[in-house]
Parts: structure tokens; C-alpha cells; sequence
């Protein structure tokens, strides 16, 4: 009996906290593909969960598990980390996530982002299917003793302007970029901004019951344009995943800078105007100066 209790205690040690994050990407180029086509299924996009640990050796040892929990409620996530930060461990899961229109099923997972076009403009909602969540809750439960609850969740949307206008939008019940903003507020998103949109724990709560909320009601652009001619900016080349060291040549260097040629590993000066000076000439011309005006100093 003794022996039980320890192994329940350890069990019990390896959800510290349970806190429990996601962390949501979309682009407006997403939300826009997602409302421009025809299948109602929609086109996931990546969340990541953190779900916090008793240490760094429970995660490791525990991550499949969660693993396959996380998959019936999220989808096969695409990769599971565990981490360290401020002295504290948690996994870190990357799983898709769904972006539809409004109306979409939730197919029984937690999470989903869904679109509408309104009057007012593209809202943006973020539901939640709670009977999912308390499904994955027991789950949790049976498997390691203790489950996330509803107070330890946090939701974030980070959303991303990639078009070349600047899109007018508002907000409310939220938090963005760390900025309470329990009124309605209007947010001009610059081209290229990204934005963090944090739910206040009025608003989390208002998804868990009644299942969805819109964040963010992106109104129109400064510009004008309807939403159909809105261009985007070029997607960011994918830079290749290598662990290779690279040569002193090709080191990457800072903004101050960028664009000049590294001098490691080169015996020539690294800026071109002073590829072709005659240093030893120069060097020979200083010392005749420097010796003629010792010369008229001792007179």
C-alpha cells in the first residue's frame, strides 16, 4: 500500500501547476484563403501548447504520453520539446489548428479559430468546445493525477498583416501586446506588424461557456481598398535547417554591418576602397613626414 501511495505522489509531481498555454498564427493572407475558398472543412494553421512540468526528467519521460492525448484533441502534433525558462520546465507542443468559417464544426477539438464577414467588417472568433476539454481533462486526470483547469489556461493570437495596406481593426475584452484593453479600441495594424492578442480572463471564461468570442473585427484598410484587392506582401524565404558551422566568409553579420565582406580568414583589407592602396608606400611617406618634422622641431 505504501508502495502505491509513492508512485501516486510521483505521478502526481509530474504536473506542477499545469498550466496550460496556446499560442495561435495567423496571417491575413491565411484568413483571407480561408474565406475565399469553397471547402467547408477550412485550412489549419500551427498552434503551440506549453503545458508546464515537474522537471526536465518527468518531461522527458512523460512527453509521448501527452503526446497522444494532445493528438485526440488537437491533432498529431508536428513536434514535442521540453524546455527550461525562469527555472521552470514545461513540453512544448506545435499541433494544427483549424481556421473556417463560422459554423464549421469543431470535430471535437478544443480549439478552432472561425471567420465571419459581417457589415462591420472580418471578425475573427476564437472557440472552444468544452466538452473536448473536459474529455482531455480525464484523460489527463486518469493518466497523471491532476488536470488543467479552466483558471489555468491562457490564450494567445498572434496575427500577422502581411498585405501592403494598413488594415483598420478593433478589439476588446483582450490584451495586445500586453496593453489591457477592455473597451472597444481600434488598432491599425501597419504592414508587416504582428500583433499579440491575449485574452483577459473575463474573455476565456465567456469562450468556456459559451463557446466562442470574437478578439478581433478587421473593419477595412486606411487606404480604402476592398478586401478583394488587397495585395500581399512575398512570403519569407525559408531559410535551410542546418547544423553546419558556416565559413568565415559567409558569417552573418549584424544591421551596422550588413552587406560588407567578413575579414576572418582574409589577409587583404575588408573595404574595397583600400583594395588597391600601396600601404608600403604610404607607410614610407608618413615616416619622411614624421622624420622631417623632427627635423624642424630641433632647429
Amino acid at each position: 500500500m505504501k508502495r502505491i501511495s509513492i508512485l501516486a505522489l510521483l505521478s502526481i509531481l509530474v504536473l506542477v501547476g499545469c498550466d496550460f498555454h496556446a499560442s495561435i498564427d495567423l496571417s491575413f493572407s491565411h484568413v483571407m484563403r480561408v474565406l475565399r475558398s469553397k471547402a467547408e472543412s477550412g485550412i489549419p494553421s500551427r498552434a503551440v501548447i506549453r503545458l508546464e512540468m515537474a522537471s526536465s526528467e518527468s518531461c522527458e519521460e512523460k512527453k509521448s504520453r501527452v503526446g497522444e492525448i494532445l493528438s485526440r484533441y488537437y491533432g498529431a502534433p508536428e513536434s514535442l520539446i521540453c524546455k527550461e525558462q525562469n527555472f521552470s520546465s514545461f513540453l512544448e507542443a506545435t499541433v494544427p489548428l483549424n481556421v473556417s468559417r463560422r459554423g464549421g464544426e469543431l470535430n471535437d477539438k478544443i480549439t478552432a479559430i472561425q471567420l465571419d464577414e459581417t457589415a462591420e467588417g472580418i471578425e475573427i472568433r476564437v472557440a472552444m468546445d468544452r466538452g473536448s476539454f473536459e474529455r482531455m481533462q480525464k484523460e489527463m486526470e486518469e493518466a497523471f493525477f491532476q488536470k488543467p483547469e479552466v483558471k489555468d489556461l491562457s490564450l494567445n493570437l498572434r496575427f500577422h498583416n502581411d498585405a501592403r495596406q494598413t488594415l483598420i481593426s478593433s478589439t476588446k475584452f483582450v490584451y495586445v501586446d500586453n496593453r489591457p484593453l477592455p473597451m472597444e479600441s481600434k488598432v491599425n495594424l501597419d504592414p508587416g506588424r504582428t500583433v499579440e492578442i491575449r485574452l483577459s480572463d473575463v474573455a476565456r471564461d465567456y469562450v468556456y461557456q459559451q463557446g466562442a468570442l470574437t478578439v478581433l473585427t478587421v473593419k477595412g484598410t486606411v487606404e480604402g481598398k476592398p478586401f478583394s484587392e488587397v495585395e500581399f506582401l512575398p512570403a519569407p524565404e525559408k531559410q535551410p535547417n542546418t547544423t553546419a558551422q558556416p565559413s568565415p566568409s559567409t558569417v552573418p553579420t549584424d544591421k551596422g554591418t550588413q552587406g560588407q565582406a567578413s575579414s576572418e580568414g582574409s589577409s587583404g583589407p575588408a573595404d574595397v576602397r583600400l583594395q588597391n592602396k600601396d600601404f608600403e608606400a604610404i607607410k614610407g611617406k608618413m615616416q619622411e613626414l614624421i622624420h622631417q618634422e623632427s627635423a624642424i622641431g630641433g632647429m
